[in-house]
């Protein structure tokens, strides 16, 4: 690598680096539960879950800066919570994206199995039934036989 190219990009990341902490004063200079008790119960749980991700994040880049198996490593772990937690937050958050049961249809599903159960039974006759089970036991008492001898 040029040393003009190294130059620009330190000059740069100094510069974000700068610009991150002039970002995040406010939310540094309070504590947390500070800031989020006048929020509502979303809220909260988005700036419990935002800053909790963005400190694990940051010990899991450390990490696989320092040269360390990142994904062997708990925060690893907790990353992946972190994220399941986004997701309910996101499910509060949009109610109409979650799956509902109509349990009127399933209702209805269950006994039109049921119902072709009988309805098959009522072709096949008991008598086709009756044999099915016959043939079963039947095998089952060749295969003793068998063993036995």
């Amino acid at each position: 690598m040029d040393t003009s190219t190294v130059q620009t990009a330190l000059t740069t990341l100094t510069s974000d680096i700068d610009a991150l902490t002039t970002a995040l004063q406010p939310l540094l200079s309070e504590p947390t539960n500070s800031l989020a008790s006048p929020l509502p119960l979303l809220d909260k749980a988005k700036l419990y879950t935002t800053s909790t991700y963005a400190i694990e994040s940051l010990l899991f880049s450390a990490l696989r800066l320092s040269g360390a198996d990142a994904k062997a490593h708990p925060v690893f772990a907790e990353l992946a919570r972190v994220k399941a937690y986004f997701d309910k937050v996101k499910e509060a958050e949009h109610p109409e994206m979650k799956p509902r049961i109509d349990k009127e249809a399933a209702g209805r599903f269950v006994k039109a199995g049921l119902a072709g159960n009988t309805k098959r039974k009522f072709e096949d006759g008991d008598e086709g039934v009756a044999r099915g089970k016959e043939d079963g036991l039947g095998k089952k008492s060749k295969l003793r036989k068998q063993k036995s001898e």
